[in-house]
C-alpha cells in the first residue's frame, strides 16, 4: 500500500481528491475542465496527514493516509506559486478556524443550475447562498481570498476543486510517497 510522505505534506497545501462522484464530474466537464473534471473534491493541508475539509454534515479534520490513500482515491498535492510561508501558514490558519461549520447543501445543488442555466441559475445560487456554510472548494478559496490572493478572479462560491488544477497558479508537490502508489 503507498504511504504518504508526512513531511512533504506542508501547511497551506492543497489536496485535491479523485472522490468518483460522477455528478461534480459532469458539472466540471460542462464547465469546460475536460481533464481537470476528475478532482471532485478538495482539502486544506494543515501539515503532516492532517488536513481539513468541507464535508457533510460539517467540516472536519482529517487523516489523509487514512481518509483518502487506504480506501483507493487518488490525490494532488499542490501548493500556490510564489506565495510565501508566512502567507501559507495564515491561509491554513483561518482554514482550522472554520472546522466543524455546517456543509453548504443547499450551494450543492444551485451551483450545477447556475452551469447549467446561466444568469438565472446564477441568481438564484447567489440567493441562497450562505456565508456562514461552505462546500469543499469554497472554504479552500476562501482562506485564499481573506489574504488577499484573489486567485480565480470570481467568487469564491463559485469555484470547483478543478480550478485548482492550474499550473499557473499551484505548482504539483511530487516528492509525497514514502513508498510508491
Amino acid at each position: 500500500m503507498p504511504t504518504l510522505n508526512p513531511d512533504s505534506l506542508r501547511i497551506g497545501y492543497v489536496i485535491l481528491v479523485a472522490t468518483r462522484k460522477p455528478a461534480i464530474q459532469v458539472v466540471q466537464r460542462k464547465a469546460g475542465y475536460g481533464k481537470s473534471s476528475k478532482w471532485t473534491h478538495i482539502a486544506g493541508s494543515l501539515g503532516g496527514y492532517t488536513a481539513i475539509e468541507a464535508s457533510i454534515p460539517r467540516s472536519r479534520l482529517i487523516d489523509l493516509q487514512k481518509e483518502y490513500v487506504e480506501r483507493g482515491y487518488e490525490i494532488k498535492v499542490l501548493k500556490r506559486k510564489g506565495q510565501e510561508q508566512h502567507k501559507r501558514y495564515k491561509v491554513a490558519l483561518w482554514w482550522a478556524t472554520m472546522n466543524n461549520l455546517p456543509y453548504d447543501i443547499l450551494q450543492f445543488f444551485w451551483f450545477p443550475l447556475s452551469v447549467i442555466c446561466g444568469k438565472i441559475g446564477i441568481a438564484l445560487h447567489n440567493l441562497f447562498s450562505s456565508r456562514k456554510r461552505f462546500l469543499c472548494s469554497e472554504l479552500i478559496a476562501t482562506g485564499f481570498y481573506k489574504e488577499g490572493d484573489y486567485l480565480f478572479g470570481k467568487p469564491a462560491e463559485n469555484v470547483l476543486p478543478a480550478d485548482f488544477d492550474n499550473p499557473e497558479l499551484f505548482e504539483e508537490v511530487r516528492d509525497i510517497w514514502l513508498t510508491t502508489p
